[in-house]
């Protein structure tokens, strides 16, 4: 992983320019990144915030400022609309912008203060005046679909997503294994309690940097009481009667209409 040069980029396969949650296309509906001269003008024009190549993987990567427009031609597709599409691009789309929201937190040290610097043989940040190294972090985040004689359980958040109902999911803890994070949030979530844990697929989502790992269960006991800081609603829906859900491309959609089973 290393910062970009011109020699570099113009012997790359994928150039990907992202902006928040978005990234540039030359069409509308297909990801088909955009050539080095677009490239050169955002680095000219001084819009991009950061930028890195991995020549390994054929790809470079740059995150402009928030208010970039696109240029003519190019327009701004949502990131998950990628994933939903099964792209081929997409795990190399989702790693970029992964290691883009890392960099963007690994800028210094937190033993000495001093700046960190690009490794060049890993993937991996140096402090070259105290010399320790900084690693990609993952964050495992279960997302789990629970269901009761033949209805889902869904949620209305209270802070984040509030227009929507979507899965229970959490963070793992130190400790526990991804059956019993499930079994933990379920019960502080819902007031119930579940069984019949079992995975059923993962997903990157690098936003900014989750592993997401899809499970589902069914209820076991107890009557649904939501979690007052965090959850304003919760009930039981028929399949055939969905409120809002999240959008496609992402692993709550998924589980939701049966994608991962």
């Amino acid at each position: 992983m290393s910062m970009i040069t011109t020699a570099q980029v113009d012997g790359l396969s994928h150039l990907f320019i992202f902006r928040t949650n978005q990234i540039l296309t030359l069409k509308q509906d297909i990801l088909v990144p955009p050539p080095s001269e677009i490239y050169y003008k955002f680095l000219d024009f001084q819009l991009a915030t950061d930028w890195f190549c991995e020549p390994e993987q054929g790809y470079a990567a740059m995150l402009l400022e928030e208010t970039a427009t696109e240029p003519a031609g190019c327009h701004w597709v949502f990131i998950r609309e990628v994933f939903f599409a099964r792209h081929e691009l997409a795990p190399l789309v989702a790693r970029a912008l992964a290691l883009l929201n890392w960099r963007k937190r690994s800028r210094f040290c937190g033993k000495c203060g001093s700046q960190l610097h690009d490794s060049t043989d890993e993937t991996a940040r140096i402090c070259l005046s105290c010399g320790n190294v900084y690693y990609p972090s993952l964050s495992p985040a279960m997302i789990v679909l629970v269901e009761k004689e033949g209805k889902i359980l869904l949620a209305r958040h209270k802070h984040r997503n509030t227009d929507i109902f979507t899965c229970l999911a959490g963070y793992m803890e130190p400790g526990e294994t991804l059956e019993e994070c499930v079994a933990r949030e379920v019960e502080e979530e819902a007031g119930i309690k579940v069984k019949d844990i079992r995975y059923v697929g993962s997903k990157s989502w690098p936003f900014p940097d989750q592993l997401m790992l899809a499970f589902r269960a069914e209820w076991e006991s107890g009557d649904l009481v939501p979690e007052a800081s965090e959850i304003h609603e919760l009930h039981w829906f028929s399949r055939d009667k969905l409120p809002a859900i999240p959008l496609r491309g992402s692993v709550a959609h998924d589980l939701i209409t049966g994608v991962m089973k």
